[in-house]
């Protein structure tokens, strides 16, 4: 071996001796604390007893998957979606029906408590729903379930349709929800929030009105569980600023809506207004307030969050 090969070699030594020296003597570096430690888990319930056969568990798992979620039916092309557990309870329990009787009896597909308003219990025990032989599963038409699956079914439904860990569900009580407003004359005969009345006909923009001029704000909301007769608060705010709409606001005016048939099977709080109450060749934005009853903050719309176009569209432009 030749010398300079040799030295090569005792330099290469050398210099891996010194790194391992030299990362020896670093300070090591302090390991950052992992978030996912401090998190409390919550250890969920255990499922009930599969065996007995009125409980979701079972029920799912020896009639509604194997009967109704079969291939072309209920195995998640459309709903309820039988594939698996939770989504067939989430979409039976308190959910909205679709597809209803002539009648429109039914509201909620599994109501707890009550086989007569659960349109799951009608399905599988009316033979003629809608149609002649519609009654379900639909894989053999005219032939109901074993009268032992429905009766499974009927007592978990009168048993309050208790979740696959045994617990009772909750109504989903929802805030109301502001669907839309429309600006009339008094007379009824003039629609002034009309796109062809707003800022160069752009359907969002500010619709267009003159000074000293009486009008009509109708206000639409839906809520899942009070009427809209006994909707509470129903108020409409004023305001120069589209995100300031304190009583120190620029401009700021408040109306009471009160409730109103609308006809034509609407209803809807109309709010009197007139824009003698504020500027000419001015904007005004409005933001609508309603409660149902059932929480503590009323709902209110639009919200300093929304997108401008939402803003701009609840909004008028008052001519000089």
């Amino acid at each position: 071996m030749n010398k300079k090969f040799k030295f090569i070699i005792l330099t290469g030594f050398v210099l891996v001796v010194l790194a391992i020296l030299f990362d020896s003597c670093k300070k090591e570096e302090p390991v950052p604390d992992n978030p996912y430690d401090k998190v409390e888990y919550v250890t969920p319930p255990s499922p009930v007893d599969t065996l007995d056969p009125k409980s979701f568990v079972a029920i799912h798992k020896n009639i509604l998957f194997p009967k109704c979620g079969t291939l072309g039916c209920h195995d998640g092309n459309f709903e309820p979606d039988f594939r698996t557990i939770q989504s067939s309870y989430a979409t039976l329990v308190y959910h909205p029906v679709i597809k209803n009787n002539a009648d429109s009896a039914f509201v909620h597909r599994v109501v707890p408590y009550d086989t007569a308003m659960s349109v799951l219990h009608e399905r599988i025990t009316n033979c003629c729903f809608v149609n002649q032989d519609d009654r379900m599963p639909q894989d053999n038409i005219g032939v109901p379930l074993p009268s032992e699956d429905i009766s499974n079914i009927e007592q978990w439904i009168l048993g309050g349709a208790r979740d696959m860990f045994g617990q009772l569900p909750t109504y989903p009580n929802q805030k109301p929800n502001v669907i839309f407003y429309i600006a009339v004359s008094t007379d009824f005969t003039t629609i002034y929030s009309d796109v062809n009345n707003r800022i160069d006909s752009v359907f969002y923009n500010p619709f267009i009105m003159p000074p000293n001029t009486s009008m009509y704000l109708a206000f639409v909301v839906e809520d899942d569980s009070t009427a809209v007769a006994d909707l509470q608060v129903n108020k409409v705010r004023m305001s120069y600023d589209p995100n300031d709409f304190s009583t120190s606001a620029p401009g700021y005016r408040e109306y009471t809506a009160t409730y109103s048939n609308l006809g034509g099977g609407n209803e809807g709080h109309l709010a009197l207004v007139n824009t003698g109450d504020f500027a000419t060749d001015q904007v005004v934005y409005m933001r609508y307030y309603v409660n149902d009853g059932d929480h503590t903050e009323n709902v209110e719309f639009p919200i300093d969050e929304s997108l401008d176009p939402y803003k701009t569209f609840y909004a008028f432009y008052i001519t000089p």
